[in-house]
């Protein structure tokens, strides 16, 4: 007999899908994020860069990248959740270089007041149906770099998993 819920991983990594900061570099490179399938479901992730971060205006940095995803067979009820990455908190997550950190966060909407997450430490999942067999859905990410930090240049990442269950 086949587990009732079933569980559909892509990892957000950092040769996979980076959440980059990069402080005084000249340019970041974008790539697509990696495929995951569970037979029933396919689910795909473009990175999010926050691109060059500039310390001394204080505000915040904004940006955004898509989660896509493209199931076959019946219409089920989807749960999505991203892990905490690094971080292990959703209240802040941490993107690093090194012993070097900068604080982040991933939301649901544009707003950047629902913090995308696995439902617990005040995160929310996003949950839907899924379309009709074989359409493609894209969600967007939201993601926040708090203004005010003032670390080294670099590249900065975070390796957070998207979890699908169904």
């Amino acid at each position: 007999m086949q587990d009732p819920l079933r569980h559909l991983w892509v990892r957000f990594a950092r040769s996979v899908v980076m959440i980059i900061l990069v402080l005084a570099a000249p340019s970041l490179a974008y790539a697509l994020g990696p495929v995951a399938s569970s037979g029933l479901c396919t689910v795909s992730a473009t990175p999010l860069a926050f691109g060059k971060y500039d310390p001394l205006r204080h505000a915040d940095a904004v940006t955004a990248g898509i989660l896509s995803y493209r199931c076959s067979g019946t219409p089920k009820r989807l749960i999505i959740a991203l892990t905490a990455g690094e971080s292990n908190s959703f209240r802040l997550r941490r993107m690093g270089r090194g012993r070097k950190a900068v604080l982040y966060n991933l939301y649901l909407d544009a707003a950047r007041t629902r913090v995308w997450g696995d439902g617990t430490g005040g995160s929310q999942t996003f949950i839907v149906y899924s379309p009709t067999s074989g359409s493609q859905v894209n969600i967007p990410v939201y993601g926040r770099l708090f203004g005010d930090q003032n670390d080294s240049a670099g590249n900065y990442h975070d390796d957070v998993s998207v979890v699908v269950t169904y």
